[in-house]
């Protein structure tokens, strides 16, 4: 992955939500007969501005891409010419400004909804929910879980694929309590486990949730035939090619794509000697690992994929597909799960029981991008849905400056029946622009510290 294609997908992904945001603002002032000055895409220096509509609202594109702003004509930020007070924002009643302020988070939501219905209408690939190893004395092994078995439901909800049961397991940590699963063992036979998930503390904090839950997917044998290389890779330079299979490194036989992997992981920048067959011809090749950061130390990675036409993976594999009916409602379902996990989560941060090293920052986020638009449109999709439920959630939040501590100033308007001072709105406008500060710097040294360990 290079570092221009999670730039590009960063882009792609930011503009389109930031956009879909500011535009459900913009329409919902249009409705309510609010004169829009300005529509904003990014802060800063403008980039890119021209006029349009009937009111000649100004369009801008921004230096600083990290969110966007509508400027509607408002009596408290300047004056207003007499005959336009009445499209003054200020002026209208607290309805329709409540409608304002709400609809940009309600058009995220929107466009995760959407986005996640095209991504199952495009097809969601997945591996089956069998289980690998199940680590010692974990609530797994407790519950008496066993490799080889095959998840087919977690709670209520039938699970087709590791992505689905990964949510639901999650969405019982988040609450707290014990989980019912239904499994199928290999024999067929399908058995009822009981998996404690109350301990939220262990389970919710740093690193992999599944490694704390003591499951791993299942990983068939596969032989180490070589089915993707990457550009500019190392294993593109030592000159390994799709259809290469791995005989040996340094001498040492690979039985298994397991194993190649192993080999590769544990050695970063070292100098390895592989033997590769090539129809039917035995080549030797000189490969170099490039050292990329993995869990707090180094690993090894040179940029080939196995071949996935085996038929062990062929046989984990799963296509979720659905028509357009089904997709939205689907799609809907997603959204709600994902929007109720992540409030669960940003709940249990602050009561201690989710580590704060969750919380994500635009490094990662780019990173992110950039792997899942080198998977496929379907995982982009699925991205995109994630971070545009994520945004309309943390603008919700009854912090000022963003759209829900406009929308609690509101609320005590309601309660009191006048708008909340002037100088209340001011010391929570410094309150609220201390607080985004210090999320954001939390956010950036959770991406730091990920990224250089």
């Amino acid at each position: 992955m290079t570092f221009l294609t999670s730039l590009l997908a960063f882009a792609v992904a930011i503009g389109v939500l930031v956009t879909v945001h500011e535009y459900g603002h913009y329409l919902a002032a249009r409705l309510m007969g609010v004169k829009v000055l300005r529509f904003s895409v990014g802060f800063g220096r403008p980039l890119y501005k021209r006029h349009f509509g009937r009111d000649r609202t100004e369009f801008v594109v921004a230096a600083l891409p990290l969110g966007g702003y509508v400027k509607m004509l408002d009596e408290r930020e300047g004056a207003v010419a007499p005959e336009e007070v009445p499209r003054a924002f200020n002026q209208k009643g607290l309805g329709a400004r409540t409608f304002v302020v709400s609809a940009g988070p309600a058009a995220n939501f929107l466009l995760a909804v959407v986005v996640y219905a095209v991504m199952f209408m495009v097809g969601v690939g997945g591996i089956k929910p069998i289980l690998g190893d199940v680590a010692p004395d974990s609530p797994a092994a407790e519950a008496g879980l066993e490799r080889g078995q095959e998840i087919l439901r977690v709670g209520d909800r039938a699970v087709v694929d590791w992505e689905q049961a990964n949510l639901r397991l999650l969405d019982h940590a988040v609450r707290g309590e014990a989980v019912t699963l239904l499994v199928r063992d290999a024999d067929g036979r399908e058995v009822v486990r009981e998996v404690d998930l109350r301990d939220r503390q262990a389970l919710l904090g740093e690193g992999q949730f599944l490694d704390k839950l003591g499951l791993q997917p299942y990983r068939p044998l596969l032989e180490p035939r070589i089915g993707t290389v990457e550009a500019g890779s190392p294993a593109a330079a030592a000159g390994l090619e799709p259809g290469d299979r791995v005989l040996a490194v340094d001498g040492e036989p690979v039985a298994d794509w397991n194993r190649w992997v192993e080999v590769v992981r544990a050695q970063p920048e070292a100098d390895l000697r592989v033997t590769v067959e090539r129809d039917g011809r035995t080549l030797e090749l000189r490969m170099m690992p490039e050292a990329v950061e993995h869990d707090g130390g180094m690993i090894g990675r040179i940029g080939a994929g196995v071949d996935t036409n085996q038929a062990a993976a062929r046989d984990m594999a799963v296509l979720v597909r659905q028509g357009p009916v089904s997709a939205f409602v689907s799609g809907a379902q997603r959204t709600w799960d994902v929007s109720v996990l992540t409030l669960g989560i940003l709940w249990r941060m602050i009561t201690g029981d989710a580590s704060v090293k969750n919380i994500s920052g635009p490094v990662t986020i780019a990173e992110f991008a950039g792997v899942s638009a080198l998977i496929g449109i379907s995982a982009f999709l699925g991205f995109l849905g994630l971070v545009s439920v994520s945004l309309g959630i943390i603008n919700l939040l009854p912090i000022p400056m963003l759209d829900g501590g406009h929308l609690l100033y509101y609320a005590a308007e309601a309660v009191k029946g006048s708008p909340v001072s002037e100088r209340t709105q001011i010391i929570g406008q410094q309150v609220g622009l201390l607080a985004i500060a210090g999320l954001m710097t939390l956010a950036l040294y959770n991406d730091l510290t990920r990224l250089f360990g």
